[in-house]
């Protein structure tokens, strides 16, 4: 079903100061698109970097920007999002929200695991 590990989340403040340490620092390739979000690549998987307003927040939610500075999610990529969150769910998987994107799209959904850290399956399109 999980396919391969897509991405990291990282939540940051300054995501153009961020991408840079990544990119100037570590010599790792990537972008930021804007000052809200951008990628650096390691291999076949990103550090998928965003800003966040909310250093003192304490729990982790899909709306990225209002969560705390850090490592916020791991994303799964799978072939057939439908099927692979029906799995899941008759696992017992619980989803905190509804599909995101549209078919033939990114689209994702989130779950959280036993400790609260946001756990996506994302589906890319062909």
């Amino acid at each position: 079903m999980i396919k391969r590990l897509d991405n990291i989340g990282v939540a940051v403040t300054d995501v153009r100061r961020a991408v840079a340490f990544f990119t100037e620092k570590l010599g790792l390739q990537g972008q930021a698109w804007s000052d809200d979000g951008g990628s650096v690549t390691i291999g076949d998987v990103s550090l998928f970097i965003f800003r966040t307003g909310k250093t003192n927040a304490v729990g982790r939610t899909p709306e990225f920007s209002g969560n705390p500075v850090g490592i916020d999610h791991l994303a799964f990529e799978v072939d057939d999002l439908d099927q692979a969150i029906a799995e899941m769910e008759g696992k017992g998987v619980v989803f905190v929200h509804d599909i995101v994107g549209e078919k033939g799209k990114f689209r994702y959904r989130g779950t959280q695991d036993p400790d609260g850290n946001m756990v996506f399956v994302i589906e890319k399109p062909a």
